[in-house]
């Protein structure tokens, strides 16, 4: 059985370019584990909290190969933005009824953003950018609905973030490419980059967009 590893964290940045780095939009979601093996299918959040019963149509995850571990997001969409407050309101649901109910007024959706195990080969160690090229191809062989890779781009972190915030995204994550993964540490291979609560940076963001959209 593959392990019920703990999310990997970020620490707080500002924006800012690189091209050892990838980035990607900060889902405004729940983040959770995948595991697929012989024994069917798992789904887990911080703290090792089980989610399985709770989000039943992610069952598409056991057309996976066994020994798959994921890493993403559980989110749900409105007006084209996650919407956490409606999703949160199905999370905390137990009973199976309101549960199967649920997949109908709070659609979810499973963005992942990393392979750990796959074909229960450990990735951890393997850099980021390998790791990105497996679940890669792992989504080309086998793509589900309901579940997608996360987009990114290299390098150019400043205009994403600005990019990203201007269209109502609650910021970006840096990822080092030469990175492993390290399950349950928070370090600066990561670096969530979030307008300040001040508005500093969120103002500075949407001049960013502005100019970005000028010069277009």
């Amino acid at each position: 059985m593959l392990p019920s590893l703990a999310p990997m964290l970020a620490v707080a940045s500002a924006p800012f370019d690189s091209d050892a780095y990838c980035f990607e939009v900060k889902w405004d979601g729940i983040r959770a584990l995948a595991a697929v093996d012989d024994h069917g299918w798992r789904l887990w959040g911080r703290g090792q909290t089980d989610y399985t019963a709770r989000y039943p149509e992610l069952e598409v995850l056991r057309a996976l190969p066994a020994g798959t571990l994921l890493d993403g997001e559980l989110v749900t969409v409105s007006a084209g933005l996650p919407d956490l407050g409606r999703l949160l309101r199905r999370h905390g649901l137990v009973d199976p009824w309101k549960i199967h109910q649920a997949r109908h007024w709070c659609p979810v959706q499973y963005v992942v953003f990393d392979v750990l195990y796959e074909r229960g080969r450990c990735l951890l160690r393997e850099p980021l950018s390998r790791r990105q090229e497996t679940l890669a191809e792992l989504g080309e062989r086998q793509p589900l609905p309901g579940v997608w890779q996360a987009p990114r781009v290299l390098g150019a972190g400043q205009a994403y973030y600005a990019a990203a915030v201007a269209l109502g995204h609650e910021g970006i994550v840096a990822k080092l490419l030469a990175a492993a993964y390290r399950p349950g540490r928070r370090g600066p291979a990561w670096r969530k980059i979030k307008p300040r609560r001040n508005g500093r940076w969120r103002k500075c963001a949407q001049r960013l967009a502005a100019s970005l959209n000028s010069a277009g």
